[in-house]
């Protein structure tokens, strides 16, 4: 390309033509990714390598945080019966009384990796992806530190993270703030609740640059990964143009193509596309689905959201296995600390179960103990499950067949992608529309990390009708 003169505009595609791909815009996330350890000081280090297909600009960055919040008991209640840990027993014959109280109220689960579930569910089915309840396995197989340590887990709360970052450029050398920068200060709070940080102007990178950042860890104990995301839109076959250009480019390129779809005539109405996933609890699960879009005229997607459709989160016990008394002659009560897992369903062990927080008064009996005489009707109130589409955590990746490629340089965290699960966000805008060809398909690929239920991502933006192909006539 000659300085001083402009090249002429080149059209990507068309309602019913083939994609040119030099020239073609498209939404793009680049992200980095650190393993936090909990440890205070701890500094960890990332790259981001923009590709040799275009050049990037960034527009806004924004984070979140996958906490791994499920830690093992390790040790029993004081006074647990079986006092030997080696002794043989059924996990289901644990009483809520041989857990720590804190385990009780914060919240605890069965571990959800198939070869342990295995162990305690006497129907196998569990583990290839069956949602309903299983028997449990009763035999006394397994010794009670093996319980403690692998099979039941407490699940921690959401806590909020706090850390130094620094942004370093290599293409230009220099970094964007004059010392490491606290998180809340620059970009919010770790839990999505904030609209993602618009940058105050673009920032352009030449292909085959890289983003260096270093994070510095503020919050003991906080562990899992830590994901900050710049977002924007990549240049495809825009390569070629002169660093000064790409450096003061802004929302729209100068002397360098421009993306156009379809025919600005055509009809277009607001249309959403919407794929959905069963999740199925099971860290690591991965699950795909497309969408087909319209072969009328093509669709442009400028926003995307998502939320969690939860099962019931209450928790139904088998009062059959509850011993009961009746000291008043007018109602039953029963000691809740001889409460056995048995009783619980196994759908809800494997969620998590807690103590409700307003019914914690009732449940203890003022001295740090479970309650001993808890009235039976309380039985199937006092408990919930610990699935709330707030604590939903999963990482997606989004495919666009008609240009064959990825809109993200890796899997995102749907808090550092899209905000906050449970919809106290604006959506999040792409930087700029997505353009999807008539007869093409979005994949979109999930990676479950926490949180069960029917997952609904949507595709909003508007549908071309009665686009004219190119050269054609209506």
């Amino acid at each position: 390309m000659r300085f001083g003169r402009r090249p002429s505009r080149r059209p990507v595609s068309t309602a019913a033509g083939p994609i040119d791909s030099e020239g073609m815009i498209i939404p793009y996330d680049h992200a980095a990714t650190f393993e936090l350890t909990g440890r205070p000081g701890n500094i960890i280090q990332d790259v981001i390598n923009v590709g040799s297909d275009g050049v990037f600009v960034a527009v806004a960055i924004g984070y979140g945080f996958e906490e791994q919040r499920a830690r093992p008991i390790n040790n029993p209640a004081p006074g647990f019966a079986p006092a030997p840990l080696n002794n043989p027993i059924a996990t289901g014959n644990i009483r809520l009384g041989d857990l720590p109280l804190a385990a009780v109220i914060e919240g605890f689960r069965i571990s959800p990796n198939p070869q342990l579930t295995s162990l305690v569910f006497g129907d196998q089915s569990r583990q290839s992806g069956a949602t309903g309840d299983q028997p449990f396995n009763l035999k006394q197989l397994l010794a009670v530190d093996f319980i403690f340590d692998k099979i039941l887990e407490r699940v921690k709360a959401p806590q909020d993270i706090s850390f130094f970052f620094s942004i370093v450029d290599s293409g230009s050398g220099r970094e964007f703030q004059d010392q490491p920068a606290h998180n809340l200060a620059s970009l919010g709070k770790s839990n999505g609740e904030r609209p993602f940080r618009t940058l105050a102007r673009p920032l352009s990178f030449l292909p085959g640059s890289t983003l260096r950042l270093q994070i510095s860890e503020r919050t003991e104990g906080a562990r899992g990964a830590l994901f900050i995301v710049l977002y924007g839109y990549k240049i495809l076959g825009a390569a070629g143009c002169a660093e000064p250009i790409v450096r003061s480019w802004g929302l729209t390129s100068q002397g360098c193509p421009v993306e156009t779809f379809g025919d600005a005539d055509a009809r277009a109405i607001p249309f959403d596309y919407v794929t959905t996933f069963d999740l199925t609890g099971r860290p690591g699960n991965i699950i795909e689905d497309e969408i087909s879009v319209n072969v009328e005229g093509g669709f442009i997607a400028t926003s995307v959201g998502y939320g969690l459709a939860a099962e019931n989160r209450g928790v139904t016990v088998n009062r059959d296995v509850i011993s009961t008394s009746n000291p008043s002659g007018n109602r039953e009560v029963f000691n809740l600390a001889d409460l056995k897992l048995l009783a619980f369903p196994s759908s809800a062990l494997l969620d998590g179960v807690r103590l409700r927080p307003e019914f914690l008064r009732v449940a203890s009996d003022g001295n740090g103990n479970l309650a001993n005489q808890l009235p039976l009707e309380f039985a199937n109130v006092i408990f919930e499950r610990i699935n709330r589409p707030e604590d939903v955590s999963f990482r997606y990746a989004i495919f666009d067949s008609g240009t064959g490629r990825e809109l993200q340089n890796r899997p995102l965290n749907n808090i550092a992608g899209l905000g906050i699960a449970n919809g106290d966000r604006p959506f999040k805008k792409l930087a700029r529309p997505m353009s999807f060809l008539p007869r093409s398909t979005i994949r979109v690929q999930v990676e479950e990390r926490f949180g069960r239920g029917t997952l609904f991502i949507a595709f909003q933006g508007y549908k071309l009708l009665d686009a004219m192909p190119r050269g054609g006539r209506r």
